[in-house]
């Protein structure tokens, strides 16, 4: 299992990041996408996974507001 994120969507275009590198799927691969989502490719198909999306922006969250105090 190979995970990515949306870094962003250009036209028909998805741009994910991932430790092994980048990649690009066609919107049709993965039409629910936004900016920021986990992808994750079991070998064969791309989906997003909410749960862990959730918690990385949770955690993104506190790292932004540990700044701040």
């Amino acid at each position: 299992m190979e995970i990515y994120y949306i870094d962003r969507i250009e036209n028909d275009i998805i741009v994910c990041q991932g430790e092994s590198g980048s990649i690009e799927l066609k919107k049709s691969d993965l039409p629910k996408g936004r900016e920021g989502d986990c992808v994750v490719f079991d070998g064969s198909t791309y989906t997003i996974d909410n749960e862990r999306t959730q918690k990385r922006r949770e955690e993104m969250d506190e790292l932004l507001n540990s700044l701040f105090k």
